[in-house]
């Protein structure tokens, strides 16, 4: 069964690609194993996304790009892709039900967080579980907060909460940041910012929203508890990326390589999203990298370019 244009991945990137490009006069698909929305249905509120009402809920977006989709017809398979591989300048997808072939194919596979895999954490997510301080930060306006990590992402997101909360907990399982030197100079230099050493969570507390996490010191072997009433979880993202290595060029840590025009080592390859290597992970940037990716593709199809 060919196709004109697949995409693979119903976030944010993905729809906003199938939109562009229907409008653009292309027929794409779109595989989603899931749920169209992706990482939107874990996202209590939307509040940093311009053109929809402030404290929207996740999935009540959800349900509007959904909608999108069924009012431009918009094809959805809702099966799993298995695997991708190119044959004569073509795309082989591989899914549990049979093969799809198609002229261009659009990557939007998103990224998953790290999880900490701990009692509470799935229980909790929205409700003070985070893993994005940018995205929920606001909503823990002069609270008590804790970050767990280590590396750049969590020493940056205690600084940005430190902005915004009373106070700013960052536990790290060792008693050596990983951070660059720049940005633990910047974090020691905040008042309400307080560094717990050799501490791992071994379970998050909190009947309908978080409010404390269980500690072990990793030294002392102890176990204490600590009043939060959020916590961030900054301990890495993997892109969902494994069926394309070897198909197209992919970093160190798993991210797609492409250009401005989204356009990753093939020339019939595109990629947006969080699964593209990318400076900011926001919803509105997936959604920006979507519409590129789609008329990169309507350009590559037709030879030719249509703006709006």
């Amino acid at each position: 069964m060919e196709k004109e244009l697949a995409i693979i991945g119903g976030g944010i990137a993905g729809v906003s690609c199938a939109l562009y490009a229907k409008r653009a006069g292309i027929t794409p698909v779109v595989f989603e194993k899931t749920a169209i929305g992706g990482q939107l249905a874990y996202i209590n509120r939307v509040d940093n996304y311009p053109g929809i009402k402030m404290g929207m809920k996740g999935v009540e977006l959800l349900e509007v790009l959904k909608t999108s989709l069924e009012e431009l017809d918009i094809e959805v398979i809702g099966e799993e892709v298995r695997s991708v591989k190119e044959e004569d300048k073509k795309i082989v997808i591989s899914t549990p039900a049979g093969e799809y072939t198609c002229s261009v194919l659009v990557i939007a596979t998103g990224a998953s967080f790290r999880k900490l895999e701990v009692e509470g954490e799935k229980e909790l997510a929205g409700k003070g579980v985070s893993w994005c301080a940018i995205c929920d930060g606001y909503f823990f306006r002069g609270k008590d907060v804790a970050v767990i990590g280590g590396g750049n992402t969590a020493v940056e997101e205690a600084v940005y909460l430190s902005s915004l909360c009373r106070k700013v907990y960052l536990i790290h399982r060792r008693d050596k940041l990983r951070a660059m030197d720049y940005l633990q100079k910047e974090l020691l230099e905040r008042k309400n910012i307080e560094v717990v050493w050799n501490s791992k969570v071994r379970r998050i507390l909190g009947k309908d929203f978080v409010e404390k996490i269980e500690l072990e010191d990793t030294k002392k072997n102890t176990v204490s508890t600590l009043s939060v009433n959020a916590l961030f979880i900054a301990i890495g993202i993997e892109p969902n990326t494994d069926i394309f290595k070897g198909l197209i060029s992919i970093d160190e840590k798993g991210f797609i390589i492409t250009d401005e025009e989204m356009k990753a080592s093939l020339p019939f390859i595109y990629a947006c999203g969080d699964c593209r290597r990318r400076p900011l992970r926001q919803l509105i940037t997936a959604a920006a990298e979507g519409a590129v990716a789609a008329l990169s593709a309507y350009k590559y199809i037709k030879g030719s370019y249509v703006s709006y």
